[in-house]
């Protein structure tokens, strides 16, 4: 019994010790004011998410070009200005237990978040809570004109000309824009320079089911219906930051970076058909309409001017 109990004491004081940093991620604050970054991230998504732009976002966590992150790295969201607050999902939680935590209703938490029945969240998910004043991009004078493209291309944009320039059919009337408190960004859809030197176009054919609103739990892009498996295509010439479904509410998701200002989403595909880094021409087939993360088959487009959103319908040609 002596030997037995001796020889045990030996295995156990041989075993090696925990390795630091296996194990669950580093827990995120319960506010949303920090980000825990795991695999299929880019910065380029988080300040998508955050609802600020990669250069302010990178600048605050002392990031520098070309933007590398890794998995575990704990980023923080709290950016002088930023345009939105966050409520990190809990365990135990649910949408009607943060709405009064937050005092914010399930419709609102619902709306902010692309939420839809039965509003299913996770541990670690940030739910954005509201918007925040931020300062308007520098004015630049806008002209009755300014949907006609500017005879200088961008710096990504190559100059090749827009493909798809046969006219659509007939769309529906634009859904009004919800009424309700401002969205915070609504000084920068006056400020941002709609003549801008990018040429952009329609990413895909079909009536549009919900137009952009102003209103803080509004729509920030427009929805257009198709058909499953429908192509979208790139709005204008860039370069993909994100192609991934990390983002819930988007489903499978493409962002474009197309200068240093602007960049431009295409959400709920079926199927991507470019991936990160890739350069994209204006025109070219970057996806296949679907219905991921929505209950039916659609695009939701948005642009972005320096990480807000704002109405796309200022920017693509009249139809």
């Amino acid at each position: 019994m002596l030997a037995l109990l001796a020889l045990l004491t030996a295995c156990s004081a041989s075993r090696p010790a925990p390795v630091s940093g296996v194990g669950p991620r580093p827990p995120a604050q319960a506010d949303g004011r920090t980000h825990t970054v795991v695999r299929g991230d880019t910065l380029y998504s988080i300040a998508w998410q955050a609802g600020t732009d990669v250069p302010t976002l990178a600048r605050h966590n002392n990031i520098r070009p070309p933007y590398n992150i890794y998995v575990g790295q704990v980023l923080r969201l709290d950016v002088p200005g930023g345009r939105r607050t966050f409520y990190r999902v809990q365990r135990g939680d649910t949408l009607s237990a943060i709405s009064r935590k937050t005092g914010h209703s399930v419709a609102d938490l619902a709306t902010l978040n692309s939420l839809t029945p039965p509003y299913r969240i996770y541990v670690g998910q940030p739910l954005t809570l509201r918007t925040e004043p931020s300062a308007p991009p520098k004015p630049v004078p806008a002209t009755p004109s300014s949907r006609a493209p500017a005879a200088r291309p961008s710096a990504v944009a190559t100059g090749a000309k827009p493909a798809g320039t046969s006219t659509p059919p007939k769309v529906e009337k634009p859904l009004a824009p919800a009424q309700g408190k401002a969205y915070a960004g609504s000084k920068v859809q006056k400020n941002a320079a709609v003549n801008t030197a990018i040429v952009w176009q329609w990413p895909t054919q079909g009536p549009i089911i919900s137009g952009f609103s102003l209103a803080e739990t509004g729509n920030k892009g427009i929805d257009i219906r198709g058909s499953r498996g429908q192509a979208i295509k790139a709005a204008s010439a860039g370069k993909v930051v994100y192609a991934g479904n990390a983002l819930r509410g988007y489903g499978n998701l493409i962002i474009i970076k197309h200068n240093d200002d602007y960049l431009s989403a295409y959400a709920h595909n079926e199927v991507l058909r470019v991936k990160e880094q890739e350069a994209v021409s204006a025109g070219q087939h970057i996806a296949d309409m679907g219905s991921s993360d929505t209950s039916d088959v659609r695009l939701h487009f948005e642009i972005r001017y320096q990480g807000t959103s704002v109405d796309p319908m200022r920017y693509l040609p009249k139809r």
